[in-house]
């Protein structure tokens, strides 16, 4: 047994990380235009809860100038929550091969102060995660900025 298996885990959890920061960016950036602030500070280091929370309370305001939008904004930011949990479970495993792996998985360990989770990830399920995580983050770009937005300047 080689270590491609490995190197193939890490390759994909690279890609989770990467695009999992391009989101919670993504993040910060929606909560500017729909908060109309260039203020970098209110967003530096905060995690995708907490910029999450703090757009809840911006659209709490009623800044979502189109019917519709808001409740699409709200849908987004659950699946991207639920998105980033995954991640959050990927990203603090740690990746170890055992002979009771299933064929074409690898098995990652997380720990918790009151448990241990242990789970067998296949690399398509790696990739899906990577995935959707760009794909959120793409939409979230659009979707922020077209709530705000008058629909002649709609991207």
């Amino acid at each position: 047994m080689g270590t491609d298996w490995l190197d193939e885990t890490h390759r994909r959890v690279g890609a989770i990380c990467h695009r999992s920061t391009w989101l919670e960016y993504q993040l910060e950036i929606a909560y500017m235009e729909l908060a109309d602030t260039d203020d970098l500070t209110a967003t530096q280091g905060q995690w995708y809860s907490a910029l999450i929370k703090m757009i809840k309370q911006v659209l709490a305001r009623g800044v979502v100038i189109h019917d519709g939008h808001e409740v699409a904004l709200r849908d987004l930011l659950s699946r991207i929550s639920k998105t980033m949990k995954l991640r959050d479970r990927v990203v603090h495993s740690t990746w170890i091969r055992k002979n009771s792996t299933k064929p074409g998985h690898v098995t990652g360990q997380r720990w918790y102060r009151n448990r241990e989770e242990t789970r067998d990830w296949t690399m398509a399920e790696l990739d899906q995660i990577a995935h959707d995580l760009q794909a959120l983050a793409d939409e979230l770009s659009t979707t922020a900025w077209n709530a705000i937005k008058p629909p002649e300047q709609w991207v």
